[in-house]
């Protein structure tokens, strides 16, 4: 009876270890959790103020990516390379912050997805610029479809 006695309460305390492991683990899930979401967030942060940092230094090619906005014949064959890659590093960012929230990591409340494709279906540069590029595009096709006004 003795050793019954003991092996039900080795079950329950191996039973409760087991139980205070599993609440640990999840505790630890949570504060990772919140720590990628700040890390994404930081990451988002950083790429938009270093894309627009280059258009503040830059008084040109704040100038050129006016005009580009505009009007693509507007600009000279080395003005419009500086746009094109401007661009591209925009809808980049569009990209990873689109996957990030349908992945449920980031929670961002700025919206850049929606401004970028507001800003494609408004002016007239940049819809020419994405109609252009259409076949060549090279992310999802959902937010292609947004920037083209599909």
């Amino acid at each position: 009876m003795d050793r019954d006695r003991l092996n039900w309460w080795l079950t329950i305390l191996a039973n409760l270890g087991v139980l205070g492991g599993l609440v640990f683990v999840g505790f630890e899930i949570r504060q990772n959790t919140s720590q990628l979401r700040a890390d994404a967030s930081y990451s988002i942060t950083a790429s938009v103020n270093e894309l627009n940092a280059g258009l503040y230094g830059d008084p040109e090619l704040a100038e050129l990516v006016f005009r580009g906005e505009a009007d693509l014949g507007a600009l000279t064959p080395i003005e419009r390379k500086r746009f094109d890659m401007f661009e591209f590093s925009r809808l980049n960012i569009a990209e990873y912050v689109q996957d990030l929230e349908g992945e449920g990591v980031s929670d961002l409340s700025f919206r850049y997805v929606e401004w970028i494709v507001r800003e494609f279906q408004t002016k007239p540069g940049l819809r020419a610029f994405i109609r252009e590029y259409k076949d060549l595009y090279v992310g999802s096709d959902e937010l292609l479809a947004r920037l083209l006004g599909s």
